[in-house]
């Protein structure tokens, strides 16, 4: 048998090596490429989304004298911003919340504030929507000297305390 000896070129494994790094370089250009491309599509769909959400957002939002009223009483009695930061701590100035007639809604029809000026305290009672009478009502406090909610009170609570603030649902009038 013959033996068949192959010889290997210089200048043909020069030219496989420049051939290699030209088709690794082609090839991260295209990822690169490809990347960038889904990149800019995902952030653009990101921004659409997130303007469309906020669009709606403002168009669901309740309304003043639409959705539902407010009043203030006595306003010599407690300043205005001092009530109305404790009614943002205690969330009745969520308004979406309060008219969401679901089991996780507020589901309220009307909410009388009441200030006891003497333990500087607001004295609430919640009507919810559907309420019969006077009677039908929930009750709760928060303490203004402490930033505390008020638990077990009694309907005596109340009893002559002025009126400061009124929040009333036109959705179920």
């Amino acid at each position: 048998m013959k033996k068949f000896h192959f010889k290997q070129r210089a200048v043909n494994k020069l030219s496989q090596s420049y051939f290699r790094v030209i088709i690794a370089v082609i090839i991260l250009v295209i990822i690169v490429a490809s990347l960038l491309f889904v990149f800019h599509n995902k952030q653009s769909s990101v921004t659409n989304s997130k303007t469309s959400q906020s669009s709606s957002q403002v168009n669901n939002q309740p309304r003043k004298d639409k959705d539902y009223t407010t009043q203030y009483s006595n306003s010599s009695l407690i300043k205005r911003s001092t009530l109305n930061s404790a009614l943002k701590k205690t969330g009745l100035f969520d308004f979406k919340y309060l008219l969401n007639t679901s089991d996780d809604g507020g589901n309220d029809a009307k909410i009388l504030v009441y200030y006891n000026q003497a333990n500087q305290q607001l004295i609430f009672k919640f009507y919810q929507n559907g309420y019969q009478s006077d009677n039908d009502y929930q009750i709760g406090g928060y303490d203004l000297k402490e930033q505390t909610g008020i638990h077990d009170l009694q309907p005596s609570a109340f009893n002559g305390l002025p009126l400061v603030y009124t929040w009333e649902n036109l959705q179920t009038k």
